[in-house]
């Protein structure tokens, strides 16, 4: 270690002739260390708020989607629909069957809309799948979510009446009418959509209302969700104007718009809190540097340069932002592992998507706020370690 470096460790930790200036000096390395958790933890929270819905979403709605423009418009043909199975990327090209549909039970009525698809394809709503309490009856139902079933007061296995809103475009009078029952219930954690979609097999479709026989649209499961603007933009050229296709960061994009307008404020306040807590280590270094004056005119009037001294006080600031950085680290870490393992903060599931505070911390995220911090650690060093350059010998050692 040189002899900058030296000194500067030892006017930071060494004893001082005034004990507050240690206290001071390090309340500020805490100071900091507490403002980079902050704003560490409050990056990872969103982006964790932002991962846990986007995962939510992803298994409940299809990748990409194809609906129709037009009422009279034509379904996909072969040739489209094997064009665009041959994309790189995509898995699965099925259709989608639709229809508004009110549930009556118990007295209560409550509208929903009813999506239908091939098994194979509901499996991969894996927010739907994965998550539903049904009989081994074999019978056939409608799959609705916890939401809805508590609205109507149903469980698996009660009766249903279900009208077809749609059947009011083809006659006049009462809607088609189909006796059924809750076949499965499922809760994916997202109230919303919990209480507004229903699902069944094409089976139980075809006998429940029979006239429903239109395509409405066509879904598209990738391989890989990043893939998802590539394979947009291919599947585009495919379509003909009486189609557009839509990604599921698209059909959602008001929630994930929200989500990002959280951020920015949320990021400016905390970065606030963390300037505060960096400039503070400019008022620690006036301080030290007031104590030490005679050192540095001792120091200078031995032949020590200018810009050593300079060194000396940068240093200073750049191990409290150092060490600052370091300890928010950790600490940000600890009360992750804390929250992932504990759940020490929950949350209204029907209100947030989680019964818990989800925190995922981006890497990137930490470098960029440690490289900040240490960079604003240095350049709230210079303006005191100039100053402290500015000191005579002749001047320090008459004080002394």
């Amino acid at each position: 270690m040189s002899y900058t470096g030296y000194l500067a460790t030892r006017y930071l930790f060494g004893k001082h002739r005034v004990p507050f200036i240690a206290f001071i000096s390090r309340t500020t390395m805490i100071g900091m260390a507490l403002g980079v958790t902050t704003l560490i933890l409050a990056l990872g929270i969103m982006g964790g708020f932002e991962s846990v819905v986007t995962q939510k979403i992803i298994g409940f709605d299809t990748h990409i989607r194809i609906e129709k423009l037009f009422e009279s418009g034509n379904d996909l043909s072969e040739d489209q629909i094997a064009d665009i199975s041959a994309i790189p990327g995509v898995d699965q090209i099925f259709p989608i069957r639709k229809a508004e549909i009110m549930l009556k039970a118990n007295g209560i009525t409550e509208g929903a809309l009813l999506e239908v698809m091939p098994m194979s394809a509901m499996k991969r709503l894996y927010s739907v799948s994965e998550n539903l309490t049904t009989t081994d009856s074999g019978e056939s139902g409608l799959i609705m979510g916890a939401a809805l079933a508590e609205m109507l007061e149903v469980s698996v296995g009660d009766p249903l009446l279900a009208y077809d809103l749609g059947s009011f475009e083809d006659q006049i009078g009462m809607p088609s009418i189909a006796h059924t029952q809750v076949k499965a219930i499922y809760e994916s954690g997202m109230v919303d959509y919990d209480k507004s979609y229903l699902y069944c097999s094409l089976e139980t479709l075809d006998d429940l209302f029979p006239g429903i026989v239109n395509k409405d649209d066509y879904g598209i499961f990738l391989s890989d969700i990043s893939l998802t603007n590539g394979v947009l933009d291919q599947v585009d050229e495919i379509l003909t104007y009486s189609h557009l296709s839509i990604s599921w960061r698209d059909r959602h994009q008001t929630l994930f718009n929200w989500m990002k307008t959280q951020q920015l404020p949320i990021f400016v306040i905390f970065s606030l809190i963390m300037l505060v807590a960096v400039i503070n280590i400019g008022s620690t270094l006036i301080l030290i540097i007031m104590e030490k004056r005679s050192e540095i005119g001792t120091l200078r009037a031995l032949g020590t340069s200018r810009k050593r001294i300079w060194r000396i006080f940068a240093l200073e600031g750049l191990m409290m932002g150092l060490i600052g950085t370091i300890m928010g680290i950790l600490f940000s870490l600890l009360l992750t592992w804390l929250q992932s393992t504990y759940g020490l903060i929950s949350l209204p599931s029907d209100i947030y998507f989680m019964d818990k505070v989800s925190i995922l911390i981006n890497p990137q995220d930490v470098i960029i706020i440690s490289a900040g911090v240490i960079l604003l650690a240095i350049l709230s060093s210079l303006a005191p370690a100039m100053q402290a350059t500015r000191l005579q010998p002749i001047d320090t050692l008459r004080d002394e």
